[in-house]
């Protein structure tokens, strides 16, 4: 609770002081993101992912066609993840501002992105399907901080977005960041679970924020699909 009320804060802050870009620095004036402090110049210069993309984990396509030499060789339950950037430059550091900086107002920025997608997801719209985020740590959560995965989810109820929240991280287990792309899978096997044993019934789609070897989201997506979830893919930030 205590963090809903410090989200809340520091999108009033953002509201009523002259905001500044937290790229550049520069003002912000009126943008359809706003309370967000990103200005339109920095907002255009962000790395986003060109065509043709991988049409699994939606990296950028050099030489293949289809899907990337990885994701062909890859058994994966998830069929589709839409990463808005490129997790590098000045995209990564808007990322590293929300995540480590705890700029809160800038979930409506992601939100508005999330939201204005065509087809991101084979042509489904709000109404057709609920967010489930990613679930934080729990020592994240008792420290205080933000839970920037969740506070993206509440942010795209602004844009008729429904979430719910079927999933928990269990206490424990190392850090993703600093295993390998094997200990990552057997890692994140172990650190989820479904909050009750009720089936899921609708179409769902994952998000989260950044995506390095889709073991995280993996995990979760096996979840839910054997809740009997109808998983239409995930969301995420960016691609690393």
């Amino acid at each position: 609770m205590h963090r809903s009320i410090e989200y809340c804060a520091s999108v009033s802050l953002d509201a009523i002081f002259p905001r500044r870009c937290v790229l550049c620095g520069a003002i912000v004036g009126s943008v359809p993101w706003s309370p967000a402090p990103l200005c339109f110049s920095c907002e255009h210069t962000l790395e986003c992912i060109r065509e043709p993309r991988c049409e699994r984990c939606g990296r950028q396509l050099i030489s293949e066609q289809g899907r990337c030499v990885e994701c062909r060789e890859e058994q994966a339950v998830l069929s589709r993840i839409v990463p808005l950037f490129e997790f590098r430059g000045r995209a990564a550091r808007l990322i590293h501002a929300y995540k480590m900086g705890e700029r809160a107002s800038l979930a409506h920025y992601f939100a508005y992105k999330i939201a204005h997608m065509e087809g991101a997801l084979c042509g489904h719209g709000p109404d057709d399907f609920s967010v489930v985020p990613v679930p934080p740590r729990p020592e994240k959560v008792r420290s205080g901080k933000l839970d920037q995965v969740g506070c993206l989810a509440e942010a795209l109820a602004r844009f008729g977005f429904r979430h719910s929240r079927p999933l928990v991280r269990l206490p424990g287990g190392g850090q993703q960041k600093l295993l390998d792309r094997a200990g990552r899978l057997k890692n994140a096997s172990a650190s989820y679970a479904r909050v009750s044993s009720d089936p899921i019934h609708g179409k769902v789609v994952l998000l989260d924020d950044v995506c390095t070897t889709g073991a995280t989201l993996e995990a979760c997506a096996k979840l839910l699909i054997q809740a009997g979830a109808d998983l239409l893919g995930a969301i995420v930030l960016a691609a690393d």
